[in-house]
């Protein structure tokens, strides 16, 4: 048996049965058809596959395959593109419409987003009692322990 890496393709060994081969090249592969039992076999297969076709009866169509084909390709010929009408100006806005509102729509919301976190504006509004209740011993949302400790002035 031969290394499998070595062996010819699968065409070379139906060239071979078919008789397309002639000189070295037919004898280098009958030798090695000899020395490898993989080739052999399917060398083989290859033979019965062609008698079996052979044996096979001529069967001739009642009709002209070949005109039918030329017709069907003249049928579908590809037709040239004419040239777009341009439509009137006043419809070339209409697919940028949705995209124009939401930009418009959302540098509208940031913008008011962003003046409402301003610092300057938050800071001024509040008291100073307020503004450092983020300083106390109780984080926001604890449990409180005691009325006396939740409430700032002890009550």
């Amino acid at each position: 048996m031969s290394d499998a890496g070595k062996c010819p393709k699968t065409e070379a060994l139906s060239a071979l049965v078919d008789d397309e081969l002639v000189g070295s090249v037919r004898h280098a592969l009958d030798a090695h058809v000899a020395g490898c039992a993989i080739c052999a076999s399917l060398l083989a297969e290859l033979r019965q596959l062609r008698t079996t076709f052979t044996a096979l009866p001529d069967v001739a169509p009642g009709v002209d395959f070949a005109s039918l084909v030329d017709r069907r390709i003249a049928a579908a010929a590809v037709v040239p593109k004419t040239e777009p009408k341009l439509r009137p100006q006043s419809w070339y806005w209409w697919p940028v419409a949705p995209a124009a509102f939401g930009g418009v729509l959302s540098l509208s919301v940031g913008a008011y987003l962003g003046s409402a976190l301003m610092l300057g504006t938050q800071v001024a509004e509040q008291p100073a009692a307020l503004q450092m209740a983020a300083f106390t011993a109780i984080p926001p949302g604890a449990l409180c322990p005691g009325l006396q400790v939740c409430n700032a002035t002890g009550r």
